[in-house]
């Protein structure tokens, strides 16, 4: 076990940079150093206009992402696939969770729903699970394992693809980065009430503004809590979160920033997955012979998490060349959890239960950055340089589950079994990840037509564990590696770019679910190749992209010969992504796209049959559209629809099965008026309008899960 010296020790480096960006007394070199005057004006959240983009009346399009360490960039100078879903977008659908909220990102797929047993939303990115560390809020890794909040989410920021010159180690399907909803200008209240997911109640206060008459302190706070019965029978869901944002501007130059939020979650009546064996003949049934309403699992079943985050940031500009900016964050949380399992037995819709318990599960996430942003120029080249430090540091310890076999029970006739009250054992499995990353990168802009980045990232992986089982005696070690990133961008027209580029990344192994005979088995980390070819362009007011890709990884797969996760072979995963969001003409606003994608297992020597197919879990094909439409006569009333089209995806290495493609419609209206001298919003949004059953997805390890059934979400809001 580490000493607190040690500790201390890892963050030695670290502190140079941070005394740098905090050490600026107010007013030093003010004349000198000031910020350029920039003119304020508000929108209806109090916001600064300069910052207020993704409303509805501009057609939820966002000119500005987040770049990792490179700080805040303009989308359209942007040599990544970047997707923005703006949160005015998914709380006019009636989003509450990350699988409805990124329903309009073409470029995303389901992996886990909120409503599993271990409350976590994860998606997929270019066929490849984005989720863990390469979760962000606000620029810092949050490792998101529990139910991840909106309530408090300005905006969702997807990057597609490769992160490793960003964020050292990550997810090679991409990272999702959420924007926090920030102090305001200006003082901002609102008050939302309403109902969604079948019946849950909820009541949600946004507040903010100036603390003081020079408005140096700002503030923003959010406060909810639901409750109430979800779409399936016997289940409930109550949720609590406050969220709290104070901004204090030392100086013009300077600005300090304390963010905290705290979340608790109850959950009684999970919903069940479905498991499959193709290989016993026993294959993915009809959707259609379930009915996602039902209880396939047991009422007495729970899930119980307590996160808390808290962080501080700084900002200063130190003079006309040199930005230094630092933040940390920690963040700690505990979910326990007993749900079932189901595997169905025939193709008739037998099938067995197995009631699994977890001991309580803790993890704490310390995250820091220190970088620097330099200005300057070298003869007729401007450069952009940013170079500094990331890290992250991850702990977990949980215990052995507990399980036992329940009984038998059909599809027809779901079978009520008692709670088998288990003896939890103790908590006997420790690890800790450590991720240290050392990045420079410089935006170099030749001319009007002609930019390039160049950076690369030094990221160390430490990776420790003990506890029983022999699976952790080859989960200690430790890694490092330099990983390069090039980009060339070329602008034919000012509204108009094209790119290529060519990045490196690297991943942590994958850990073995809980059901293989490698059980929390971490498997080594790995180093993989990304290019891609890209187009950015805005046409009137549509902002469209596209972008070829070509990924080369290794392969990570359950083999059903001796049931073991393994590393053998490498996945190809080749594509396109097309996106589309603006407005056609004053009323017709259109968000979504498509991609088209061909991914498949090369070079497999333990394994030669899966060469050729198709990894699990990987859709061919899915799109995404969202429209609405401004009433001609009716001032404020706007109708909605959607179309969510979902490509099959196979289900085991050999490609014997898969579950079906399915396309889900659904409809809405908000109308919009001043109330009171208040502005009133009444919005009323319909998921899966046909009730169409269909299978969300399918996780390995897990099974199959049912899709939610038609459910309404109604929220009622004013503004003031």
């Amino acid at each position: 076990m580490r000493t607190k010296n040690s500790r201390a020790a890892q963050w030695r480096l670290r502190i140079p940079l941070l005394a740098l960006a905090m050490s600026m007394p107010p007013g030093v070199a003010a004349e000198e150093a000031a910020l350029p005057e920039i003119r304020v004006t508000a929108r209806q959240d109090g916001s600064d206009t300069a910052d207020a983009q993704g409303s509805a009346s501009d057609a939820y399009r966002h000119r500005t992402a987040t770049a990792g360490p490179l700080g805040r960039m303009p989308l359209a100078e942007m040599p990544y696939s970047v997707n923005v879903t703006s949160g005015e977008l998914f709380t006019n659908r009636g989003a509450h969770t990350v699988s409805e909220a990124l329903k309009t990102n073409p470029t995303v797929s389901t992996l886990m729903e909120s409503s599993g047993y271990s409350s976590m939303s994860r998606v997929m990115i270019r066929g490849f699970t984005a989720a863990d560390q390469s979760d962000l809020r606000d620029g810092l890794v949050d490792r998101s394992f529990t139910f991840v909040p909106l309530e408090n989410v300005e905006r969702i920021e997807v990057l597609n693809g490769f992160s490793g010159f960003l964020y050292g180690f990550s997810a090679l399907g991409g990272s999702i980065n959420y924007i926090g909803k920030q102090p305001t200008v200006f003082p901002y209240s609102s008050v939302a009430a309403g109902q969604y997911g079948g019946g849950v109640n909820y009541l949600h206060g946004d507040f903010g503004g100036p603390l003081d008459h020079e408005g140096r302190w700002r503030y923003r706070v959010n406060a909810y809590g639901e409750d109430g019965a979800t779409y399936i029978g016997g289940s409930r869901q109550k949720r609590g979160l406050l969220s709290g944002v104070l901004d204090f501007n030392w100086s013009a130059d300077t600005r300090w920033r304390l963010d905290f939020w705290k979340q608790r979650l109850e959950m009684r009546g999970l919903q069940t997955y479905f498991n499959v064996n193709p290989a016993n003949g026993v294959f993915v049934p009809s959707a259609s012979r379930f009915d996602a309403s039902r209880q396939y699992g047991q009422d007495w079943t729970s899930n119980e998490a307590d996160k808390s985050l808290v962080g501080l940031s700084v900002e200063s500009r130190l003079n006309d060349t040199f930005t230094a900016r630092a933040a940390g964050r920690y963040g700690k949380m505990w979910r326990d959890y007993l749900y079932v399992g189901a595997t169905l037995m025939d193709n008739a819709g037998t099938y067995s239960l197995q009631a699994i318990g977890s001991t309580r599960q803790h993890e704490t996430t310390r995250s820091a950055y220190a970088l620097v942003d330099a200005d300057f120029h070298s003869g007729p080249i401007t450069h952009k340089l940013t170079f500094g430090y990331t890290g992250t540091m991850f702990t977990y310890t949980r215990g052995d589950d507990v399980k036992t076999a329940l009984g038998i029970s059909h599809v027809s006739a779901p079978l009520e079994f008692d709670n088998p009250h288990f003896s939890i054992g103790p908590t006997n499995y420790w690890t800790r990840s450590n991720y240290d990353n050392w990045m420079i990168g410089d935006r170099l802009q030749f001319n009007d037509a002609w930019s390039a980045l160049v950076g690369v990232n030094h990221a160390v992986l430490r990776q420790r564990s003990r506890g029983t089982g022999t699976a952790l005696a080859i989960s200690n070690f430790s890694q490092r590696k330099f990983t390069p990133s090039y980009a060339l961008m070329f602008k034919p027209a000012p509204a108009a770019m094209l790119y290529v580029s060519y990045m490196e990344g690297l991943a942590n192994g994958g850990v073995a679910p809980s059901t293989t005979a490698n059980a929390n088995e971490m498997l080594r980390p790995s180093v993989s190749k990304q290019y891609e070819l890209g187009a950015k362009a805005s046409i009137a007011k549509m902002d469209l992209t596209a972008a070829i890709f070509h990924i080369d990884k290794v392969n990570e797969y359950i083999d059903p010969t001796d049931n073991r996760f393994k590393q053998d072979g490498r996945e190809i995963h080749e594509g396109i992504e097309l996106t589309a969001t603006g407005r056609i003409g004053n009323r017709l606003t259109l968000v979504g796209g498509l991609t088209a994608m061909k991914a498949e297992m090369r070079r497999a020597r333990n394994n030669p049959p899966i060469e050729g197919k198709t990894p699990v879990n990987v859709p061919r094909r899915q799109a995404r559209l969202h429209i609405e439409y401004d009433i001609p006569g009716v001032a404020g009333l706007t109708l909605t629809g959607a179309a969510n089209y979902m490509g099959s995806r196979p289900v085991d290495a050999m490609n014997t099965d898969r579950f079906d493609s399915a396309t889900i419609y659904d409809l809405g209206a908000r109308y919009r008026t001043r109330w009171l001298r208040q502005l009133l919003t009444v919005n009323l949004h319909v998921a899966n309008l046909f009730d169409k059953a269909y299978w969300s997805y399918y996780r390995s390890g897990d099974g199959l899960f049912l899709g939610a059934p038609r459910t309404f979400a109604l929220t009622v809001k004013t503004e003031w």
